[in-house]
C-alpha cells in the first residue's frame, strides 16, 4: 500500500529546500546555490511545516477491502450479529463458509438466514435460494438478517484515541426488492440510520456520523436488520464504507505557524532597512 503520508512529507521537504536556492546565471548557464539565511522565524516556520507533516496523514479503514474470509475477528474488524431490540449484545459469527459459487460468508453455526457475505471474485456472483435472489458485483460488501430479525453487524475496534468520521452507502442487491433498516452504532447504540427499499442504485443510501472523538476500545458499526416485513430477500449491500481517523496537526507545525507573523515582520523590516540605506 503506498504510504501518503511519506510522499506528502517528501513533497514538502523539496519544496521547502526549493526556497532556499536559487539559480544564478553564469555565462548562458544557470548554477544553483545556497542563498544565506538570516531569519530564524522562516527557518522555523519551515521546519515546523516540514516535520508537522509527517503527521498529517490520516488513517483510513475499509471494511470491504480489508474483509479476511477465514479470520473473525479480523484485526480490528468483527463479523457478528445483534438480536432485537437494537443495542443487544454483539455477538461473533463463527462459521466461514462458501455461498452460491463464490461468495465468501460469515454466518451462525445455530440458524440460517443471517450472514456478512463478501464477493472476492472478479466476476458478478448470483446467489439463489428460498430467500435470497442476490447478485453481487466483484468486490462487494453485504449483510442480510436473521430469521428472527437479528441484525447483521460489521463491526470495528478504535485503535487510538482521536477524532473519527463514520459513513457509508447502502444498497439493495435482491431483485426481488429489498426492505431494510439500516444503522451506524457507537459502542452499541444507534446513531444515525436510514432504510432501503427496492433493488439497484435507485435503492442507495447514505449514513454517515460525525467527526466524533472516540476512545481505544470503542465500536463503531454498520448494521442492516428486516426492515418492517420480515428477513427474506434483504441482502443489503455496503458499497461504500470508511471510517477515518482525522489528522491532528504535530506541535511542530503549530510552532511553525505561530512563528509565522514573527517572520513576516522581520521580512518588512529587512526590506525597510534596504530601502533606507
Amino acid at each position: 500500500m503506498k504510504d501518503y503520508g511519506k510522499t506528502r512529507l517528501v513533497s514538502y521537504s523539496v519544496a521547502a529546500l526549493s526556497l532556499f536556492t536559487r539559480a544564478t546565471p553564469i555565462k548562458r548557464r544557470c548554477v544553483k546555490r545556497q542563498i544565506p539565511v538570516r531569519n530564524n522565524g522562516a527557518v522555523a516556520v519551515l521546519l515546523g511545516l516540514v516535520v508537522g507533516t509527517a503527521r498529517l496523514a490520516s488513517a483510513q479503514y475499509d471494511p470491504l477491502v480489508q474483509f479476511s474470509p477465514s479470520s473473525n475477528p479480523n484485526g480490528l474488524w468483527s463479523y457478528g450479529f445483534i438480536s432485537l431490540p437494537l443495542g443487544s449484545p454483539f455477538n461473533l459469527l463463527t462459521l466461514p463458509t462458501i455461498v452460491g459459487t463464490g461468495v465468501n460468508a460469515w454466518v451462525s453455526p445455530s440458524f440460517g438466514g443471517i450472514g456478512v457475505l463478501y464477493n472476492g471474485t472478479a466476476t458478478i456472483q448470483t446467489v439463489t435460494d428460498p430467500e435470497d435472489n442476490a447478485i453481487y458485483q466483484p468486490g462487494m460488501l453485504a449483510m442480510h438478517p436473521g430469521p428472527n430479525n437479528e441484525y447483521a453487524i460489521v463491526q470495528f475496534t478504535v485503535p487510538t484515541s482521536g477524532i473519527y468520521t463514520f459513513q457509508g452507502w447502502f444498497e439493495g442487491i435482491d431483485t426481488s426488492g429489498t426492505t431494510t433498516d439500516v444503522h451506524l452504532l457507537v459502542n452499541n447504540v444507534d446513531a444515525a440510520g436510514n432504510s432501503v427499499i427496492g433493488y439497484g442504485t435507485s435503492s442507495e443510501r447514505w449514513v454517515a456520523f460525525g467527526p466524533r472523538f472516540y476512545n481505544a476500545g470503542d465500536t463503531l458499526a454498520y448494521a442492516v436488520g428486516s426492515g418492517a416485513n420480515g428477513p427474506a430477500f434483504d441482502t443489503t449491500a455496503l458499497i461504500y464504507a470508511q471510517i477515518l481517523a482525522v489528522p491532528e496537526p504535530s506541535p511542530y507545525a503549530l510552532l511553525g505557524l505561530a512563528l509565522v507573523p514573527l517572520a513576516v515582520r522581520a521580512g518588512f523590516a529587512r526590506k525597510r532597512k534596504a530601502a533606507t540605506a
